[in-house]
């Protein structure tokens, strides 16, 4: 019975690793600067970015990202049982769940780490009989947790210089509105490159689904050819989930988009992907959505624009919140779990 019942979760596990891939896809707006040109039509940009996105998780499902999430940031010996994985995913579903409703733009990554700690936390005390001191690669997790504030802030300063650079070297010196808009048609083009080197990285970096999969292949539930063909329906999912459901983020926020000049979207998108690719070489989950965030900031900054810093300060307090807060959901439910005999 109690081998059904794990075959059943490591059933349950694998789908919903990749309906979380389906999720990271549709939730990715990185094609928005692109489909706000108009320079390719809406369902290329789609497919194009698509399968940039998925083609960037399959290619580094080997290790990097999914290899620190789904084992190098435990403590030597340990590994996840499939129960801690599945406490995992549902608490930091459920945290994400909540922010939504309550309209807070929240990090899956951070959530997923959180529940992650959590869980182990619990485990090492109450069952496991393991020192807590040592569950954990604390070098490793205090890591993934410095890249998040550093990540950041290396966006905002990245775009930053680059604006300046690309302004005193060129866009200063374009005499009359018929030069600028030519040449903000040839960034158009440029910003293809850009973008799909970016959706990239942004596939590569996104550890939560191949983490969880990862997590079983350590523990032995699935071996490695299993593995490399979850990975594959990961990425394929992933370009299903930009093709299906992120049209609609894409569309509402490229139409905001419409005003921004190329020579922009460009600069925050080599910025951001940048850092994705430094941090995903690093093996270090971070926040795409904060590096974009902060990249903004940096351009807004080079121009001298005014910053929102009332709407900053509240998406802060709830990105410095999700750890701790996903932690505890987990935390409890896993020990609720084991309270009535589920574990």
């Amino acid at each position: 019975m109690a081998n059904e019942l794990n075959q059943i979760m490591i059933i349950v596990l694998i789908i919903l690793a990749i309906a979380l891939a389906f999720s990271i896809g549709a939730n990715d707006e990185t094609l928005s600067a692109l489909v706000g040109t108009g320079a390719l039509k809406f369902k290329i940009a789609l497919i194009i970015g698509g399968t940039a996105i998925g083609g960037g998780m399959i290619l580094t499902s080997g290790g990097f990202v999914a290899k620190t999430v789904g084992s190098d940031i435990l403590g030597e010996g340990l590994v996840y049982t499939t129960s801690m994985l599945l406490t995992v995913l549902i608490s930091s579903i459920l945290w994400l769940i909540v922010g939504s409703f309550a309209g807070i733009p929240l990090s899956s990554t951070h959530a997923l780490i959180g529940s992650v700690v959590g869980v182990i936390i619990t485990y090492s005390i109450f069952q496991g009989g393991v020192d807590p001191q040592t569950a954990f690669n604390w070098e490793k997790l205090g890591n993934v947790i410095l890249s998040w504030f550093i990540s950041p802030i290396f966006g905002l300063l990245i775009t930053y210089i680059l604006f300046k650079i690309m302004a005193k070297l060129y866009l200063t010196r374009l005499k009359g509105l018929n030069q600028i808009e030519i040449s903000e048609n040839y960034f158009k083009w440029i910003l293809v490159i850009a973008v799909i080197f970016a959706e990239i990285w942004v596939g590569a970096n996104s550890g939560e689904a191949l983490g969880i999969l990862y997590g079983l292949l350590d523990n032995g539930s699935i071996s490695f050819e299993q593995y490399y063909l979850y990975a594959i329906f990961c990425g394929i999912f992933a370009f299903l989930g930009i093709y299906i459901a992120a049209r609609y983020v894409i569309k509402n926020l490229a139409i905001q988009m419409t005003d921004s000049r190329p020579s922009e979207g460009l600069i925050i998108q080599i910025s951001s992907a940048i850092i994705l690719m430094i941090a995903t070489l690093l093996s270090l989950p971070i926040s795409h959505s904060h590096v974009i965030v902060f990249c903004i900031i940096g351009i807004n900054l080079a121009q001298k624009k005014e910053i929102e810093t009332k709407s900053l300060s509240r998406m802060a307090i709830y990105w410095v919140l999700t750890f701790p807060i996903a932690a505890i959901m987990a935390g409890l439910l896993y020990f609720g779990l084991m309270s009535i005999g589920f574990i």
